[in-house]
């Protein structure tokens, strides 16, 4: 089964910081995600210089949870750009 990605998008010191949560399982049962740091008004769907899955073994119960820790890693990413 094909997922479709639904990203959201916050702007964050200048960047636009999109995440996606991505199901783990067909029964949507854990949670991960995907960001993607660009330019302002770049789509979020285009391949991104600065991008990230949660990597960090994680399961996150709800689609919420993980948009929740996609977009703190999101605003990391972009903190450690521009230090």
């Amino acid at each position: 089964m094909t997922y479709e990605q639904n990203w959201q998008t916050e702007f964050y010191r200048g960047m636009d910081v999109h995440v996606s949560a991505l199901p783990r399982d067909a029964s949507h049962s854990s949670w991960d995600y995907t960001v993607r740091v660009s330019q302002p008004g770049e789509d979020a769907a285009s391949q991104s210089e600065l991008s990230a899955v949660s990597g960090d073994d994680a399961d996150y119960p709800t689609a919420e949870a993980a948009v929740q820790a996609a977009f703190l890693k999101g605003y990391a990413m972009v903190d450690a750009l521009l230090a």
